[in-house]
């Protein structure tokens, strides 16, 4: 998946830059009890769970650290990242790692799941405060949290 599709512009209302009925593709991952909705063109690769290693006094949402590529990578609890309560044991653990701080800083994010890939109307997401959030958006019968992964890292914290 490319990563020099990840810019955003200040072009329209919404949060991602998108104009009206702008459809984007976004990976959609099980954190808990919610479906958040990742921009693919930030997600570089899903992978089978990686081992993390947990660092003495980090933050809640920083699981730990994994190798990478033969690279450390930080990994963040996606369910935590975005506030879920926790679901059930999931059978098929993944990690996400995708680009985060809206540069090339790779990130994992560990999730119960990944889904699918959808469309999703950019300009039809309603926009929510909090963290990684740019807001929410409807799926047929669900409703997804759609991620700014541009908010993790660099100046843009990342939760709480």
């Amino acid at each position: 998946m490319s990563p020099q599709a990840d810019s955003h512009t200040d072009s329209s209302r919404t949060d991602s830059g998108a104009a009206a009925g702008e459809r984007r593709p976004h990976l959609l991952a099980q954190a808990g009890e919610v479906v958040c909705a990742l921009p693919l063109a930030a997600v570089r690769q899903v992978v089978k769970a990686l081992q993390v290693h947990r660092l003495p006094g980090a933050a809640d949402e920083l699981s730990g650290l994994a190798e990478f590529a033969g690279e450390p990578l930080p990994v963040l609890d996606l369910a935590r990242l975005v506030g879920a309560a926790p679901g059930a044991s999931p059978a098929y653990p993944v990690t996400v790692i995708c680009w985060a701080g809206g540069g090339r800083e790779l990130v994992g994010l560990a999730a119960d799941a990944a889904l699918e890939v959808v469309p999703i109307d950019l300009a039809a997401v309603v926009s929510v405060e909090g963290g990684v959030t740019a807001g929410e958006a409807r799926l047929g019968e669900r409703v997804v949290r759609v991620l700014d992964l541009a908010a993790l890292g660099g100046d843009g914290g990342g939760g709480g």
